[in-house]
């Protein structure tokens, strides 16, 4: 009979692949992040934090993984959780002071006929609404990773 291939892995396994996982998305949520904000980085000083802190967060969460079993789990859980918050905070920022405006443009757009946009009226283009929630999904998917225990969630 064939062996499968996961006989032998365990919940700390899996979980750490997993961690793993989400820290390539983190590396490649700062490579898109980078390219994005490239217009803006001389002129706005607030665009270099999610960039400064992704960096830090990949190396950081790459220690924590080899240490997984000492402090690893709790420090990815503090830096996942700061994801999370960043997120907020960039979500914040690209809504101009004005989420519910912002937001519902989006909504207004995805709701109209394909083809029917309305013409740009000359105003500087609005940096993208909801995509800093992206971290924040990003870090809550880090922390429930992080709480998973062998008999469920811590």
């Amino acid at each position: 009979m064939a062996k499968s291939i996961f006989q032998g892995l365990t919940i700390k396994n899996i979980q750490i692949a997993q961690l793993g996982l989400l820290l390539g998305g983190i590396s490649l949520l700062l490579v898109e992040i980078r390219f994005e904000h490239q217009a803006v980085l001389a002129d706005k000083w607030q665009s270099w934090i999610p960039i400064a802190y992704l960096a830090l967060a990949l190396l950081l969460g790459t220690v924590a993984l080899v240490c997984f079993r000492s402090f690893g789990k709790n420090l990815l859980i503090v830096l996942f959780s700061g994801l999370a918050v960043l997120g907020i905070a960039g979500f914040c920022f690209h809504s101009l002071g004005k989420p519910i405006k912002q937001v519902s443009e989006v909504v207004s757009v995805d709701f109209s006929a394909p083809g029917q946009l309305k013409p740009d009226d000359g105003q500087d283009s609005h940096p993208p609404i909801l995509a800093p929630l992206a971290l924040v999904g990003l870090g809550l998917l880090g922390i429930s990773t992080c709480l998973i225990k062998k008999e469920g969630v811590a």
